[in-house]
This record gives C-alpha cells, sequence and structure tokens, in this order.
C-alpha cells in the first residue's frame, strides 16, 4: 500500500510544496491576507545588494519542527517531510539587484535566476526541482514579498530590510489543502560588503 501511495503523495507535494519560495492562499492566517493585500511605495533601491545567512542553529531547527508542525498526521508524513526539507532549504545567499528595465533579480547559487517585473505582473517560473509555478514580487508595508502558487497550493517569501539596512529578516510561508497545517519559519541574512 505504501508503495501505491507513495507516488500520489509525491506528485501532490511536487505540485504544492514550491509555495515554500514564494502566495498567499487559504491556509494563509488574516495577518499574512493583509501583508498580501495592502501595499506601499518603497524604493527598491533599498534592498539591492548580497546578503549572506547569518542566522542561528536555533532558526535551522526552527525549520525542522515547521515542517513537523506543517505534516503532522497526514498519510505518507514521512516522504511529504523529506520534500518539504528539499525545498526550505537554508540558501546561503541571495543576490537582489535591478536591471535597468523594470525587472528586479533575486538570485542564489545553485538556484535559477528569479526575475520579476517591478510592476507585480505574475510571471512563469520553475524551481531547480523543475516544479512550475506562477509568481510575483511587489513591495507590502515596506518589504519586498514574493507571492508563488502551484495548482495545488502556494506560498509567501518575505524579504524585510531592518532599519540598520544590513539585516534582512526573509519569512517563508507555504501553504497547500494536502498539507494538514500551514509551513512558516524565518531566517536571519545580514549585507555583505
Amino acid at each position: 500500500m505504501i508503495l501505491t501511495a507513495r507516488p500520489v503523495i509525491l506528485m501532490l507535494l511536487l505540485a504544492c510544496l514550491e509555495g515554500v519560495d514564494g502566495s498567499t492562499g487559504p491556509g494563509a492566517s488574516s495577518a499574512e491576507a493583509t501583508v498580501a493585500s495592502s501595499g506601499s511605495a518603497v524604493e527598491p533601491d533599498r534592498y539591492v545588494g548580497t546578503y549572506l545567512y547569518g542566522g542561528t542553529d536555533a532558526e535551522k531547527e526552527a525549520i525542522e519542527a515547521a515542517i513537523d508542525h506543517a505534516t503532522r498526521g497526514m498519510p505518507g508524513r514521512l516522504i511529504a517531510r523529506g520534500e518539504l526539507l528539499k525545498r526550505s532549504e537554508v540558501r546561503p545567499s541571495y543576490l537582489i539587484r535591478l536591471d535597468g528595465r523594470g525587472n528586479l533579480s533575486i538570485e542564489t547559487p545553485g538556484f535559477p535566476p528569479e526575475v520579476y517585473p517591478l510592476d507585480g505582473t505574475e510571471v512563469p517560473f520553475r524551481n531547480k526541482y523543475g516544479d512550475e509555478l506562477r509568481a510575483r514580487l511587489r513591495f507590502v508595508e515596506g518589504a519586498l514579498v514574493q507571492d508563488s502558487r502551484t495548482r495545488d497550493g502556494g506560498g509567501t517569501t518575505r524579504f524585510e530590510l531592518q532599519p540598520d539596512g544590513k539585516t534582512l529578516l526573509v519569512t517563508r510561508i507555504s501553504w497547500s489543502p494536502k498539507l494538514p497545517g500551514t509551513l512558516r519559519f524565518r531566517l536571519t541574512y545580514v549585507r555583505g560588503s
């Protein structure tokens, strides 16, 4: 029975888990819905730069706890947990830059570059695992917010530059009707010199 269920569970997870990198959906809290719906003007130049992971072991452990919460009680939990762990890996760095043509790119070694129009237009995107999604980027309440969705879920990554201009908090949220819980965690990055 596990062998029969495994391909189905894996297919569902691949369809929904890319949301770790990207939309607010039915599983999101009202606070997340507010973040996704209220905008404000921000200078994109403020975010341009390279940010290196500067978090702690406790942050990394919190990812595993969040995954345990999101998969608690579901059939095929071990498979789901493995897929979520893979897609929730801590990126060593983010390079955020403007191309001068109205686009902002987010780049990380080992990941395909993500290029988004600053006007919030949704664009197709394929992640490093081959998952296909639709994603958009916008500024919300002073933060850079990346929303993405698949046929079966979605997610939000919120980049929030702190007042010191050096610390970047990255909050990742992923939801799917196939997961019993919403996956949420926050990581700390520091602007490189």
